[in-house]
């Protein structure tokens, strides 16, 4: 069995993550400890890492996992470029890249701009040609949720991304971020879980955006054989909990 830390919206050191009542260092360090805890050692990070004077400390705090990252659309590529150097940034100015093991192809989209662009699109297509069940990371859902983040700030070509994924048949599970909340969806071929901020959440309202900072967490991602089980763990002032739990 495989087992995966997501981690999302850590917002170090921005202005606004204070402002609303969280203190994003101590949060990242004890999500990684209770990662740690678990005895989890990959770790998927899967956007919006903060203010860019933060990037040192944040790289630092991760550097005794296997890590993954991509960006949100709070993050620039060259403000990550000198603290991560993945061999496939070699030869990319995106953060967009694929792995694969017995089971599982893991799809990685960069999404930073708002936007997943026609040649991502077309790279995606072609990495979906696979007997392998699918896990695609990105920052931005997919899939609508009915949120008010999602009216005003949602994957400007999520539409596109959908057909693409659609049009493959292949069972899709889609790991994201971006609005600060939990949720599942289903739609044809597709299963997308959102996943709580690591910093401040907001309220699932589809009327206005209310952020809070009673609770942080992330998410537990179980492989085992062909089977995804995944776990929410929040925080709400004490210990990390275990709090939703649904297998696919």
């Amino acid at each position: 069995m495989k087992r995966i830390a997501q981690i999302t919206d850590i917002h170090l050191m921005e202005e606004w993550s204070a402002k609303n009542g969280a203190d994003t260092d101590t949060n990242l360090k004890l999500i990684l400890q209770d990662v740690g805890a678990r005895g989890i050692r990959d770790v998927i990070f899967t956007g919006d890492i903060g203010h860019p004077d933060a990037f040192e400390r944040f790289f630092a705090l991760l550097k005794d996992f296997h890590f993954i990252v991509i960006p949100g659309n709070h993050d620039k590529f060259a403000d990550i470029k000198p603290h991560y150097h993945p061999a496939y940034l070699s030869t990319k100015n995106e953060m967009f890249h694929s792995e694969e093991d017995v089971y599982f192809k893991y799809i990685f989209l960069d999404s930073s701009s708002d936007s997943v662009g026609e040649a991502q699109l077309q790279w995606l297509a072609n990495e979906l040609i696979t007997t392998k069940k699918v896990l695609l990371f990105i920052h931005h859902p997919v899939l609508q949720v009915l949120t008010a983040v999602d009216f005003k700030y949602p994957l400007l070509t999520r539409d596109a991304v959908k057909n693409v994924l659609v049009r493959s048949g292949r069972d899709v599970t889609v790991f994201s971020g971006h609005y600060h909340t939990d949720d599942f969806t289903k739609e044809e071929n597709i299963m997308q879980y959102v996943t709580p901020a690591a910093s401040v959440q907001m309220e699932k309202s589809p009327l206005e955006i209310v952020v809070h900072s009673r609770y942080y967490g992330y998410r537990i991602i179980e492989l085992d054989g062909h089977t995804v089980r995944t776990e929410v763990v929040l925080n709400h002032g004490d210990r990390f909990d275990i709090t939703v739990f649904r297998a696919g």
